[in-house]
């Protein structure tokens, strides 16, 4: 009987070799066995999965997130000859089988695997820091996109419908805070066993918002809607086709109203917040502004319902404009704050953007040249520039009706200007407002003008103090802008809302376009010097805020949560004044001109 084979073992992993030559080339070159530590309780794992599956059930994690996993997949060990004969390799160098061939054993197409992994990830690296903390543009470039969109697509961006913008929305590479596992777990299950349908069913409750209930009232309403429109259409259109007051008595049917006034406050409100949503109902506004809602609500519900609303927002536009109530209402010597001239006014700002939206360069035109000045002379008018909410104090109760009242007409001024300086932005148009007449207030108290049930309005009300300071535009400005930055410590400990703070970056990109203007003549290495503090202060106060508002609140802000980007916008301009040359880019119908002047601050040099 033969004698049995001896072999050999490696007292550190147990590894067999037949032969003693081969044990000692492996002990020249092995490596010990790697221990995996869980970082929250030090406790050791031979492998790398045991401790994966380890961590969701550690009793030290708490909520603290589970650490990456890095790339999935199995890991390629094998050497180069045991890959190109397709023979299973122990892993080792040398390994058994080239030793026991004769073959050199190497790893040098691993390395080189490894190598080309590593540049592709300095090259990604290195085009991520060319932008200003690493942010992208996304949204600005998306909403801007040169190529004719359709409106229905256009609202969703502006509504923040728009799935692959939420991400980049926050600072450097803050994301919206996500609830930790255990919860996602637990709500996972609950929306499982549970019907939350029956608990808060939606369709229910819009039918009792607004006044929608009231089917017979709102058949009436419908009439005075329909009567205005034929008016408009017997006077100046003579439509043939789909677009006709047929087609109208079927697009606003009573049916679609409810629909769409939903879908208004449901979508279009995030980025259109100066109507008050718990005092509004369909049956006590004006058909203007009823009719403006509707075309609105309707862009955001479907592609189809958005074109038949673009092919009415023709009619609505001179309907509003050029109709009685508008010339009526503001020239005249002095003009009031009254409550009709208050929603012709909200229906017009309405109608503009439903035009702008539109690809109708002829249109976009009309509004930027003709409409928009006329709201701008309306404001002044109605002195709109000087409006401030006074009614939140911390020494007087609240009286809710006057707080909504005037924190609508800060809100629609605060519009205003917004609209002016996305002109100036996007289009090179010289504002209209300038910085010295913006004594107007900023929009506080988000949750306050937003609560639609009585018991949260309570609470709302309750919480809602100002520390007896009002902020104005104009002066927040100045503090922004000052060298010395004792008023700005003072600032930043004051309450701010998204809506706020888009507001203020829009305004400063207002005084950059004044600054660039001036300075083909004159030197403004001081203004623009104390512009860049001032942008820099601004991110402070966003950082601040964005990590203290709730994800729901900050969701309901539409694209006012991209705010950083115009961040970023300015603070390249800032170096670069002359990113975009002003004599090339006045008077501009389409956003091509802005998209190059992305793409070349793109690839400055970043801000430190």
């Amino acid at each position: 009987m033969p004698a049995s084979r001896q072999s050999y073992k490696c007292d550190r992993c147990h590894q067999v070799y037949s032969t003693s030559s081969h044990l000692r080339r492996h002990e020249a070159t092995h490596v010990p066995r790697k221990d995996f530590a869980c970082q929250f309780c030090g406790r050791s794992f031979a492998r790398s999965d045991v401790l994966r599956r380890h961590f969701p059930a550690c009793k030290r994690k708490g909520r603290n997130p589970i650490p990456s996993e890095g790339t999935r997949g199995r890991k390629r060990k094998a050497c180069d000859a045991c890959v190109k004969s397709r023979t299973q390799c122990d892993g080792d160098l040398p390994c058994e089988t080239c030793l026991h061939r004769g073959l050199e054993c190497s790893l040098n197409f691993i390395r080189e695997q490894e190598r080309t992994a590593r540049s592709n990830q300095n090259e990604q690296e290195r085009l991520d820091d060319s932008s200003v903390n690493k942010i992208p543009v996304h949204f600005l470039l998306n909403f801007t996109d040169p190529a004719s969109k359709r409106l229905y697509d256009v609202q969703r961006v502006l509504t923040g419908c728009d799935k692959d913008l939420g991400k980049y929305a926050s600072c450097g590479k803050y994301e919206i805070p996500n609830v930790d596992s255990s919860t996602e777990q637990w709500m996972g299950l609950f929306h499982l066993f549970i019907d939350t349908a029956a608990l808060d069913n939606p369709d229910q409750d819009k039918s009792l918002m607004y006044g929608l209930a009231d089917t017979q009232e709102l058949s009436n309403t419908v009439s005075r809607i329909l009567g205005l429109m034929k008016d408009m259409f017997e006077s100046r259109f003579n439509y043939k086709g789909h677009h006709t007051m047929e087609g109208a008595e079927s697009f606003f049917s009573p049916t679609n109203i409810t629909l769409f006034v939903s879908a208004f406050f449901e979508h279009s409100y995030k980025g259109i917040r100066f109507i008050h949503k718990a005092s509004f109902n369909v049956h006590t506004i004006s058909a203007q502004l009823l009719l403006a809602i509707t075309l609105m609500g309707a862009t955001c519900v479907s592609p189809q319902d958005a074109s038949s609303a673009e092919g009415y927002s023709d009619v609505a536009e001179y309907l509003i404009f050029d109709g009685p109530e508008f010339g009526k209402g503001f020239n005249i010597d002095n003009p009031s704050l009254a409550r009709e001239n208050m929603e012709i006014l909200q229906a017009a700002m309405l109608i503009s953007v439903i035009q702008w939206s539109k690809g109708d360069v002829t249109i976009k035109r009309r509004i930027r040249t003709h409409r928009f000045p006329a709201l701008v002379c309306a404001a002044r008018a109605l002195r709109l520039t000087q409006v401030t909410n006074h009614a939140v104090s911390d020494t007087e109760s609240l009286d809710l009706d006057r707080y909504f009242y005037r924190e609508s007409l800060v809100r629609a001024m605060a519009w205003l200007y917004l609209m002016d300086s996305h002109l100036a932005v996007y289009y090179r148009n010289p504002p209209q407002f300038k910085i010295a007449e913006a004594c107007f207030g900023l929009p506080q108290h988000e949750e306050l003008y937003d609560t639609m049930e009585p018991s949260a309005l309570v609470n709302a009300s309750r919480n809602a103090t100002n520390g007896g300071l009002t902020l104005i535009l104009k002066s927040v400005i100045q503090c922004l802008m000052e060298k010395d930055g004792g008023r700005f410590e003072e600032l930043i400990s004051q309450p701010f809302t998204l809506f706020g703070l888009f507001l203020v970056i829009a305004s400063l990109h207002c005084i950059l376009f004044d600054f660039q203007a001036l300075d083909t003549c004159v030197d403004l290495s001081g203004p623009f010097g104390s512009l860049d503090t001032a942008l820099d202060r601004w991110k402070q106060m966003w950082d601040l805020t964005y990590t203290t508002i709730m994800p729901s609140d900050i969701r309901k802000s539409g694209y006012m949560v991209h705010a950083l980007e115009l961040w970023w916008l300015a603070k390249k301009l800032t170096q670069k004044p002359t990113g975009i040359y002003l004599e090339s880019g006045f008077a501009l119908d389409s956003t091509a001109t802005f998209h190059e002047m992305v793409r070349e601050l793109k690839d400055f040099q970043p801000v430190q």
